[in-house]
């Protein structure tokens, strides 16, 4: 199927009988899409909302939502996650609420209905005014307001479907990502509309789940939060096996990169990107660190610092978009990523890169994962939570949680003076990660807090 814009979604021609999503079997078409965005947006009008929050557990209503506020007018408010808090934190953020469940947070609330008929045709939306807002966390917890018109989302799934849309024909997407941030919202829902590819009206975030319902010749979209759970599956035999995987939120290392493919029978298409930049770059590991290729139309170049300069038309602006990632840059154009550049703590009065530490501590032989974070009080002091390989977690229990601490300390100072060493250890499962891989400081520190004064 020809792919179309989303501002002429509606006047495409598309057939109503053509298949949009699946849900648990039930196939969901386009005119009963067309048909409930209308009924969505003649409410949102009714109510006169000029800025309204859309609010979902299945994607199919979410869309339903989404549409229905832009064609009302509205500008629409994205929360990163449906928490009462979250919501009573942005509720200054819209007039009405859109969701087909009671509003949790004591706010204006309009629902999310389908199967209702009657209501005016949606028509042309104007991809340029019409404006989707996202409340993005990044590493510090502080929510961040990222304005962006559909008009450069738009562009942006043109770019990929030139890219990838050959490959991805007219195969089914499913997910494991929520949709309420950019790569979820992006590759799971909207280029699937834009391409004519029905999505599954679901996001399973266990293996098991989404396995049973079957992923044969699908295209998958997940993260490496996702990713790294795939230890102790079985490999997925021929004629079960997606097309494709894309993964975003954080780069994979190579050893899971390698996993993933021999499980799910097909290398990771990794994307680098941002909500502020759109879709930078993309790789897909063989041998292992294998450089970051930029995506057409987008150009990288470094500061005097080694810091990442994007100057993409998917980006929120148009300008030039100054990153923390840092990065080496190969004659060829490719990138090999360094690490975020904003892990700067002052320590006893010495300049200590928290990126710099963690890749030591990633270097032990008895360690898996790590994060190191400052925490406060009388001095600042560095603390690392460690992630340790089965041999480390033996030593662990044989030493006990005090020297065994002590003994990477001393593994570390063989490399750095003593204000790089961490005052503070937890040794975790896993660390602490959104839902798209990332991590946040704010998580990691609340491991050290919630048992402060328990271990060296």
């Amino acid at each position: 199927m020809t792919a179309t814009s989303l501002g002429r979604l509606f006047v495409s021609g598309r057939q109503p009988a053509a298949l949009l999503a699946m849900r648990d079997g039930v196939a969901l078409s386009f005119g009963r899409f067309a048909a409930d965005v209308a009924h969505a947006a003649g409410l949102a009008r009714a109510a006169r909302v000029a800025r309204g929050a859309v609010l979902s557990a299945d994607p199919y209503r979410f869309l339903v939502g989404l549409f229905g506020l832009m064609h009302a007018g509205a500008t629409v408010v994205l929360p990163p996650d449906g928490l009462p808090n979250t919501i009573a934190g942005l509720r200054d953020e819209f007039d009405v609420l859109l969701c087909d469940e009671p509003a949790a947070a004591q706010v204006a609330a309009l629902p999310i209905e389908e199967g209702r008929h009657g209501a005016a045709p949606v028509g042309v939306l104007s991809p340029a005014s019409a404006m989707l807002e996202f409340f993005t966390s990044g590493s510090t917890g502080v929510p961040k307001r990222i304005v962006k018109p559909l008009a450069v989302i738009d562009d942006e799934i043109a770019m990929l479907e030139s890219v990838w849309g050959e490959a991805m024909a007219c195969r089914p997407v499913m997910a494991t990502v929520p949709y309420r941030h950019i790569f979820g919202l992006t590759f799971h829902l909207l280029w699937p509309l834009v391409g004519g590819r029905p999505f599954v009206s679901h996001v399973d975030d266990l293996w098991e789940n989404l396995l049973a319902r079957g992923v044969a010749d699908a295209i998958l979209i997940t993260s490496p939060a996702h990713l790294i759970r795939l230890s102790g599956i079985a490999p997925l035999p021929q004629g079960h096996r997606p097309t494709l995987v894309f993964t975003a939120g954080a780069p994979l290392r190579a050893a899971q990169a390698r996993e993933a493919a021999a499980v799910l029978g097909v290398q990771p298409v990794e994307m680098f990107g941002s909500t502020e930049t759109g879709a930078i770059a993309t790789r897909i590991q063989q041998s292992g660190d294998e450089p970051w290729t930029p995506l057409p139309d987008v150009q990288v170049r470094t500061d005097d610092a080694g810091c990442m300069i994007v100057q993409s038309p998917f980006g929120t602006g148009g300008l030039p978009c100054a990153t923390a990632d840092r990065i080496e840059i190969t004659p060829d154009g490719t990138f090999h990523f360094l690490g975020r550049d904003d892990g700067i703590a002052k320590i006893e009065g010495k300049r200590v890169s928290l990126a710099r530490l963690e890749k030591a501590l990633l270097a032990l032989p008895l360690v898996s994962d790590a994060a190191v974070v400052v925490l406060g009080g009388a001095a600042e002091r560095l603390a690392a939570a460690v992630v340790l390989n089965g041999e480390g977690r033996a030593r662990l229990d044989e030493m006990g949680r005090f020297r065994f601490s002590r003994e990477l300390r001393q593994q570390l100072a063989q490399v750095f003076e003593s204000a790089w060493l961490p005052k503070a250890w937890r040794f975790v499962d896993e660390l602490p990660r959104g839902a798209m891989g990332k991590r946040r400081d704010a998580d990691v520190r609340a491991l050290f807090l919630a048992r402060r004064g328990h271990a060296p």
